[in-house]
């Protein structure tokens, strides 16, 4: 082989992985993106997952269809993504944690089976009661929780749900203590507040502000660190008394693990683009979320941190992981 001709060789090599990558990449617009919901149609996962999917389509050039995968407390859908291609066609929308029962797992098991994509939004809670319940602040409600130890009772959307997690949370930082009422999904547990079978909720805004002009419910404060700009009338938890306490709902897209690197970057960098946009802006502030983005280690710290959390209140007997 003479002098030309090897150096042409070499040249070709050290070009191919770029060739393979930008093969898979424009193999990958070609194909359709499938967001994965694992949970039922209606609720706040799956308004953001089709709020955002909407406009993928354009920030990745390709089509983009939603599927709702529930069941199992939203392992159902994590595991369907976990085994699925690892070409970047399937992502994951979900809670922070995907599913509950990732929370009784050693956090790299989780990294094993699926890789985070990006960060994609959260949303404060607000501690709402029934409106017969006498207390008008947190502060009183504390009064009473402390004069009848687990005399009063909160509805969860489920066990080990972050909006049960958040109401342990608040629990510890007040010193109190409530009876748990787990229910299945955030409908149901609605609807018995308002009726008065249970007295105190740690919702959503979305989930809460339906009921607000109604006089049905009332809310006592907000867990974000700072008021709403939309309700600033309502304070928050920390400045009622309990200085430092925070409790957010945050979401995160994942595809399964050992999906490439430079797929995961192209789809990170497609759904930072679809945030950016006016209309996704304001579709999820009217949900009473707010978009997030960022990068994937950022979501995978979080993941982490979260699944650490939580190791804490299971280990102190306060939530139960059903395996």
């Amino acid at each position: 082989m003479d002098r030309r001709t090897l150096i042409k060789t070499l040249a070709a090599m050290s070009l191919a992985p770029l060739g393979a990558t930008a093969t898979r990449l424009a193999v990958a617009r070609e194909t359709p993106l499938r967001v994965i919901v694992p949970f039922p149609p209606g609720g706040g996962t799956d308004v953001l997952g089709r709020v955002i999917a909407a406009s993928l389509e354009g920030a990745l050039e390709r089509s983009v269809i939603v599927e709702n995968k529930p069941g199992a407390s939203g392992m159902l859908g994590a595991d369907y993504t976990a085994n699925g291609a690892k070409d970047g066609s399937m992502l994951l929308f979900a809670g922070l944690v995907p599913s509950v029962r990732y929370y009784a797992r050693p956090p790299e098991d989780v990294l094993k089976q699926l890789a985070p994509v990006c960060p994609i939004a959260r949303s404060p809670y607000m501690v709402a009661v029934n409106s017969d319940l006498p207390a008008k602040t947190i502060a009183e409600l504390v009064a009473q929780a402390r004069r009848e130890p687990k005399g009063l009772t909160f509805g969860t959307p489920g066990n080990a749900t972050p909006q049960h997690l958040a109401t342990e949370l608040l629990q510890a930082a007040c010193g109190m203590e409530m009876l748990h009422v787990p229910y299945r999904g955030t409908g149901p547990m609605m609807t018995d507040l308002l009726g008065g079978q249970i007295q105190v909720v740690v919702a959503t805004v979305a989930a809460v502000e339906p009921y607000l002009k109604s006089g049905r419910l009332r809310v006592l404060a907000v867990t974000s660190p700072q008021r709403l700009p939309k309700y600033p009338d309502i304070p928050t938890v920390a400045e009622s008394g309990f200085a430092g306490f925070s409790a957010q709902i945050q979401f995160g897209t994942y595809c399964a693990a050992g999906t490439p690197e430079a797929t995961i970057a192209a789809l990170n960098q497609g759904i930072n683009r679809a945030l950016k946009t006016e209309s996704v802006h304001a579709k999820l502030a009217e949900q009473g979320f707010e978009p997030t983005g960022g990068t994937p280690a950022q979501l995978q710290d979080a993941l982490l941190a979260e699944i650490r959390d939580v190791a804490g209140l299971v280990q102190a007997g306060k939530v139960r992981v059903d395996l």
